[in-house]
């Protein structure tokens, strides 16, 4: 039986041999990862981490005309109020009691439903929590009954917040529900010649810069999950292929379309940097007939790049990034294009269906390499090593310039594709005076001291 016709989807360990925890070099991990199975490592201590519910969230969140019933206490659903600027699904709470957590809930989670469904949804996720794991809920009765009474889509998001230690876990049971949506092509619905573009997190400006790609193009697309509704996952089955902007948290749908639907599913590249960018374009070219017209955008494209390349502004710069396994290979490039060099990585997992990327770096030698969620104690402890010129991260980065490292956050920042490496050329660029000072103290000077692989071990089994 294929993986997505199960009851729920498998965890990224069993799936894929996905590592969440790693603390070394970066020739150190290529080695581990280079067999049929990558050892897997613990920490005994954890400062933050997202769980597989945050994942699930991050992928519905953005599905117009639906709602999300978070089966739980009222707190199991705050994340919500993070993730609605989405501006897609309604949110719900069951609000289980305290009596509602050890007897069971699903008197209230049928109401909750039905009121989401009376308020116009035309689908309804219910995702499980830590509460509803351990009171043994019926849910899926529940959404059966339902379903038979309603007619609308209930799909069970069998989420639990204990089964993995790869959030990216939560990625794949939201797809597992999705899938559930896709209609195959005949009965009057035959294949349509568009692409479903596939985004989970990536923000606004980066997809316009790939919708601006595809449109010089002339490639029709189906944003999904991201901006999309029922509507359009329901038409995913009939694409001419399908194409993820980050693998590791889309490719479960992707293989899945495939499988159930014959839609083919090419490892194009994220486009991060120009070589990447190239390959992404020469890719939608050859699914669309358009190898010709890929040709002459991307040297077009290329062409006006020229200056900003010729001024290197990394000329004799270290970086550090902090960036998906999907995404390293190619902001490790844009970094040797703009003159500088890779400091060291920090990367939230890694699995053996994404190592390549890791092969792809390997000329960077003995630098560090971790992998980590939310532990930015532990990125601290190697910044404080490397002497790295620029940190290149996520959201929260200014605690990097307390150790001398610029921070250049990702977060709303452009840099897809050929327009995003001249946007990301120029926030190297950008002055931020007096940023190290406004940097208090966080990490003490004995931590910074240790070893920050004394808490991360090796798996005894």
């Amino acid at each position: 039986m294929a993986f997505h016709e199960g009851k729920s989807a498998p965890t990224r360990e069993k799936r894929s041999g996905t590592i969440s925890h790693y603390h070394g070099t970066l020739s150190s991990l290529i080695g581990d990862t280079a067999g049929e199975e990558i050892p897997q490592r613990v920490r005994t201590f954890t400062q933050a981490a997202r769980d597989d519910i945050l994942s699930a969230f991050a992928v519905l969140r953005g599905i117009r005309d639906t709602a999300i019933v978070v089966h739980g206490a009222a707190g199991c659903a705050a994340a919500s109020i993070a993730l609605a600027e989405a501006h897609g699904a309604r949110w719900y709470s069951v609000n289980l009691s305290e009596r509602d957590s050890i007897l069971g809930g699903e008197a209230p989670l049928r109401e909750t439903i039905l009121r989401a469904i009376g308020e116009g949804a035309a689908a309804v996720f219910v995702v499980g929590t830590p509460v509803v794991a351990i009171n043994n809920d019926d849910v899926s009765a529940v959404l059966q009954e339902l379903s038979d009474e309603t007619s609308v889509p209930i799909l069970h998001v069998n989420t639990d917040g204990f089964r993995s230690k790869s959030p990216l876990t939560g990625c794949d049971i939201a797809f597992h529900a999705l899938l559930r949506l896709a209609e195959e092509p005949g009965g009057g619905k035959e294949r349509g010649d568009f692409l479903n573009l596939l985004a989970v997190n990536e923000n606004a400006r980066n997809l316009a810069a790939v919708a601006a790609m595809l449109e010089a193009l002339g490639v029709a697309w189906n944003f999904l999950p991201r901006f999309s509704s029922p509507a359009h996952i329901r038409k995913a089955g009939r694409a001419r292929a399908t194409v993820s902007l980050n693998r590791d948290e889309s490719e479960y749908f992707g293989l899945g379309l495939e499988a159930a639907f014959d839609v083919p599913y090419p490892q194009l590249p994220a486009p991060i940097g120009l070589e990447a960018t190239r390959r992404f374009i020469a890719g939608l070219g050859g699914i669309f007939d358009a190898a010709d017209a890929a040709d002459i955008y991307a040297r077009q494209q290329e062409d006006a790049l020229r200056d900003v390349l010729a001024a290197r502004p990394l000329a004799g710069k270290r970086v550090f990034l902090q960036v998906d396994v999907a995404q390293v290979e190619g902001f490790g490039a844009l970094v040797r294009d703009l003159g500088g060099e890779v400091a060291g990585v920090a990367l939230g997992s890694v699995d053996l269906n994404n190592r390549a990327h890791l092969a792809r770096l390997e000329a960077a030698g003995e630098i560090p390499a971790l992998v980590a969620v939310g532990q930015p104690f532990e990125v601290a402890n190697v910044l404080a090593r490397t002497g790295a010129d620029y940190y290149v991260g996520p959201e929260q980065v200014a605690f990097a310039a307390r150790f001398g490292a610029r921070p250049v956050s990702l977060h709303d920042a452009l840099y897809y594709g050929f327009e995003g490496i001249r946007a990301f050329a120029g926030a190297l660029s950008r002055p931020v005076p007096g940023f190290r000072e406004r940097v208090r103290e966080v990490y003490s000077e004995n931590w910074l001291k240790k070893n920050g692989a004394w808490h991360v071990k090796r798996e005894v089994r």
